[in-house]
């Protein structure tokens, strides 16, 4: 076997040569047979074109003959003799359609076509239309080759004997089917084809005819069969045939051999290489089969699916090593066991009873089982058992495969979790909410269910503040809390962000979600202690009660949110319960907003004030807050605490503060081109524009087109703005400082805002909010805030600004304690631009006078 192993290689190559050598010569052979057959076929043209051209010559020669004798008996014989001698010579010349006796004068013909320097001599003419000479009718389809033969009187020619041939009488003697379809025409020496096709008279063979008697040439061109045309020029008469002989014809006889020839060879060959490859295969089949299964038992031995093969009573006798590291078992131990070693006890006994009665039928079974390892722990496996038959059919193995699939069903259990709970607190999410709430409404038909929507408060600000971390701590234990409080019939879910819902069935009566809201009102009150700091956050709560029968999920849905809005109307931290008058309320502010919307587009209603702020000191007119204000269709003025909200849940504060921008610098414009100096303007900007819009380069480009200084110019900002975590806040507020716009921090001490983030802005101005500045006289705990402010302020080398105020006694109380700058009704109520003009004049002329 290894000697053959190492011959093999050299035989190969061996058989190819010598097939190859062998085409060569079969090639060779082939060459040669073809130029010969090709020879032979050329001479038996030119012996073809050479006997029907002698055919011909002889035919005209015999009917020129009779006409030369009929030719000197003319002046002797009477008309009637004539004419038959005439009917004998047709008789006699089937070739022949007439006979006419021609006097000179009508003769023309022949004597305007010489053929020969002897007149005498008889001519072919060149083909004539019509059946014969004198006939009157000519016709286009036929033809006849005129033959002149001249007679004399005293010495004279007198006229022509002038014999028609009919060119018919040659057909079947050039008839392409007697001759295997070779071309074969007839040509007058000057050109005229007398018979055959309508072709012309090659080029070649009317130079050649007229210096060589006979000739062939072979003619090959680019997408035509190639062919040979031979000729043969009559020596006494004046016309050529030629003949054209197609190869593709000529030699279809070698052609059909050489292919017999070539088709043999190559069966030959292939019958060579068809009985060594055989060989081969068969020689190294052995080996071949060894190193297969030598393969095949690697790969299964070290494939990343466990497998196991039994006998047919199910013993285990072979295991990889995927089993062992799956199982926990080696070799030793469970050979000769069954597959029962690895029986979890999940599966009864009717599943295994299934498998055995699919497997034993000779089919292969798929499925799902739970093992337990040797360690004792579950395993789930997809396993593909299948019988292995003998030759005979019957079954002599099982082969099992086992795929753990442990991992990717925890993760499709938690997949089939994530799609109806939230993943961070793992309630219910609002789909599968909803689903629960259907469930009940469309199953019972009797009672009370109650739900119960849950809004956190200022839990955006914690957010921002403290990172998303926190924010999500926060949201855990608030899932963590509501559950210690709700009771065994209540479904809590997480709606999203800091929203929660609960709904409770079945329901004694309203008052027990009375209880259940105070409850969570209560229970939510606990400090957030994060990072050693504590956070009070609180929660509003909207309340639904229906019946059972005819309610509907969305409904309730709408109740609880509408009813939770009003709580946080009403000042947050706790809980309302739906009623009628809500609907309308959220119908007037769903017709607020898209009122609004269309005022913002249009500019329709919508106006600047401008509120004056005074030194403390002098009482002069420093600057003005701008306010904005709206004025709706009907004529009603809208607070902005109505409508500056929803303003900024829509987003459309964005657009409006662009307005506000453009006109604010137009109007300081028109005042500066007046000569009116009016001081310092504070335009507020809220958190949601610094947070999501480019706001500052709007204000710059306004400025900048409206030629207004940035001393002029002050932005007022609510402390909440700077504890939120945003670049684009950030870059705002650097842009602010950057271009020397002084900032005000407004309404400070209302929220949650710490020194460290005053010092990092570097504000210009703090701002005392006008709830504290309306307990100056009657609130201790009011003015011990606003002298802890002033002196904050002053040690963080900013300016303040107290605003509301309507009393001298708060005036004196402010300028006291070192207040800055002073705003409210005492010194002037909000005013438009002309009134602000006004106001701005008077007091000019009031400090001229003084």
């Amino acid at each position: 076997m290894g000697e053959h192993l190492r011959r093999q290689p050299v035989l190969l190559p061996a058989v190819v040569i010598i097939l190859v050598c062998l085409s060569v010569i079969l090639h060779q052979l082939l060459q040669r047979g073809y130029e010969r057959a090709l020879n032979e076929q050329l001479a038996a043209n030119v012996a073809l074109v050479h006997a029907i051209e002698e055919s011909i010559t002889l035919s005209i020669q015999a009917v020129s003959g009779s006409l030369s004798s009929l030719s000197p008996q003319i002046p002797e014989l009477s008309d009637t003799a004539i004419l038959r001698v005439e009917k004998q010579l047709l008789h006699s010349f089937p070739q022949l359609h007439s006979i006419e006796v021609v006097p000179l004068s009508d003769a023309i013909l022949c004597q305007t076509e010489p053929t020969s320097s002897n007149s005498s001599k008889v001519r072919l003419l060149t083909p004539q239309d019509g059946h014969g000479w004198g006939v009157n009718v000519r016709q286009q389809s036929a033809r006849y080759w005129p033959v002149c033969s001249p007679y004399y009187a005293e010495g004279q020619i007198k006229g022509f004997v002038v014999g028609s041939i009919d060119p018919n009488y040659y057909s079947n003697l050039l008839s392409a089917k007697e001759y295997g379809g070779k071309e074969i025409d007839v040509f007058h020496t000057s050109g005229e084809n007398m018979l055959g096709s309508a072709l012309p008279m090659p080029h070649w063979i009317k130079e050649a005819s007229q210096s060589t008697a006979w000739g062939v040439q072979r003619i090959e061109k680019e997408g035509v069969y190639a062919y040979s045309e031979s000729f043969r020029a009559a020596a006494f008469i004046p016309f050529v045939v030629t003949l054209r002989s197609y190869d593709h014809i000529d030699l279809a006889i070698w052609s059909s051999d050489a292919w017999i020839l070539k088709w043999s060879f190559a069966v030959f060959g292939l019958v060579i290489v068809i009985l060594m490859l055989m060989s081969f295969v068969f020689k190294h089949r052995y080996e071949r089969n060894n190193g297969n299964n030598r393969l095949l038992s690697a790969a299964i031995r070290n494939t990343a699916n466990a497998i196991f093969i039994t006998d047919k009573k199910g013993k285990i006798h072979w295991i990889n090593q995927a089993f062992t590291k799956l199982t926990g078992y080696t070799i030793q131990e469970i050979r000769g066991e069954t597959p029962r070693i690895l029986n979890s006890g999940c599966q009864d006994r009717r599943y295994f009873r299934d498998l055995w009665k699919t497997i034993s039928s000779g089919k292969s079974w798929r499925g799902e089982l739970i093992n337990r390892d040797k360690s004792g722990s579950l395993i789930t496996v997809n396993q593909v058992i299948t019988p292995i038959k003998s030759v005979t059919g019957e079954i002599e193995n099982y082969i099992a495969v086992h795929e753990d699939i442990s991992a990717r069903k925890i993760a499709e259990e938690h997949a089939i979790f994530l799609a109806k709970h939230d993943g961070l607190t793992s309630l219910a999410n609002r789909r599968y909410f909803e689903e629960q709430i259907n469930e009940r409404i469309h199953g019972y038909s009797q009672g009370l269910i109650g739900l119960i929507f849950i809004d956190l408060d200022r839990f955006k600000e914690i957010n921002d503040t403290l990172g998303h971390e926190a924010g999500d701590i926060l949201l855990k234990r608030t899932a963590n809390k509501l559950q210690s409080i709700l009771p065994d019939t209540a479904t809590l879910a997480r709606l999203g962000g800091d929203e929660f819902a609960l709904f409770v069935y079945p329901l004694a009566d309203r008052e027990e979600m009375t209880q259940l809201a105070q409850a969570i009102v209560s229970g939510l009150e606990t400090p957030f202690d994060y990072q050693g700091s504590k956070f009070f956050v609180t929660c509003s709560v909207g309340v639904a009660v229906n019946a059972i029968q005819g309610a509907d999920t969305s409904t309730l849905l709408r109740q609880a949110d509408m009813a939770m809005y009003r709580s946080k109307q009403e000042g947050r931290n706790t809980y309302r319960i739906f009623d009628s008058s809500m609907d309308e309320i959220m119908k007037h502010r769903v017709a607020l907003q898209q009122e609004l919307d269309e005022a913002i587009r249009t500019g329709d209603g919508l106006s600047l004030d401008f509120q004056p702020q005074v030194n403390a000191c002098t009482g002069a007119v420093i600057g003005a807050e701008l306010l904005f204000r709206w004025v709706r269709k009907s004529g009603e003025h809208v607070a902005p605490e109505a409508f500056i909200p929803i303003l900024e849940e829509s987003g459309q504060i964005v657009t409006l503060g662009k307005w506000i921008i453009q006109a604010c610098c137009k109007q300081l414009h028109e005042w500066r081109q007046l000569g009116l100096d009016v001081g310092k303007t504070a335009i507020n900007i809220s958190t949601v524009q610094l947070s999501n819009s480019n706001v500052v380069e709007d204000l710059l480009a306004a400025m900048e087109e409206y030629a207004i200084p940035s001393e002029t110019m002050s932005v007022e900002l609510t402390e909440t703005a700077l504890m939120v975590s945003s670049a684009t806040l950030t870059q705002n507020l650097m842009q602010l400082v950057e271009n020397n716009i002084t900032i005000t921090i407004d309404d400070f001490g209302t929220g949650y805002c710490s020194l460290t983030y005053l010092k990092r802005l570097d504000a210009h101005y703090l701002k005392i909010d006008r709830s504290f500045v309306a307990g100056i006289g009657h609130n201790e705990t009011d003015e011990s805030i606003i002298l802890a402010t002033i002196a904050m302020a002053k040690g963080l080398k900013m300016d303040v600004i107290a605003e509301g105020i309507e009393t001298q006694e708060q005036v004196d109380f402010l300028t006291q304690h070192q207040c800055d700058i002073l705003q409210g009704y005492y010194f002037g109520e909000p005013m438009s631009a002309l009134m602000y003009q006004q106001h701005l004049f008077t007091a000019k002329n009031d400090s001229s006078k003084r």
